[in-house]
């Protein structure tokens, strides 16, 4: 009875660890170990398209957008939208006053753009992201440069990305 028993524990055993060795499953790592086969996984990437030379120095997609980040004031999701949205309405109303006849309604938009526009001075943090992230959204991601620059930077950025999020869940 004990040998069958062991001979049950070794196959779950070998099923498990063959198991780990598929992408079909894999018992959860720690961060460290998830940290260092980033790091591994970059640093060989690295080598294979030859971003370690004095070349790709300063080479980079988003560093200065990290920099960007930590200086800028906190901005929040809803800012940002509220800000889109008092765009849109200018936009929407300078369009209408160049198709308005009456001169009650051509006050009456310019009255209204008056003060979106008040408002929107104060939305000015919130503009900025909004520039930066289209910015962020125009990189040509299938430009082998660009893609060989990610490599450079992709550990910073997905360090801080981590940290950020680690620290919504904190609070």
């Amino acid at each position: 009875m004990d040998s069958w028993l062991n001979m049950v524990l070794l196959c779950g055993l070998l099923l498990i660890a063959s198991l780990q060795t598929t992408k079909a499953f894999r018992l959860r790592r720690s961060k460290s170990d998830t940290i260092q086969m980033l790091n591994t996984n970059i640093h060989n990437l690295q080598t294979h398209y030859n971003t370690k030379g004095q070349e790709w120095i300063g080479k980079s997609v988003f560093v200065s957008h990290l920099d960007q980040l930590n200086s800028k004031a906190s901005c929040t999701c809803q800012a940002l939208l509220l800000e889109r949205m008092l765009k849109i309405y200018e936009d929407i109303f300078q369009d209408m006053l160049k198709k308005a006849e009456e001169k009650e309604i051509k006050a009456n938009l310019i009255d209204v753009m008056t003060e979106v526009n008040k408002l929107k001075h104060k939305y000015s943090e919130e503009h900025k992201v909004w520039r930066e992230l289209q910015d962020i959204n125009s990189v040509k991601v299938r430009n082998g440069t660009i893609q060989r620059g990610a490599l450079n930077d992709f550990l910073m950025v997905f360090n801080q990305a981590k940290t950020e999020k680690h620290h919504d869940k904190v609070q």
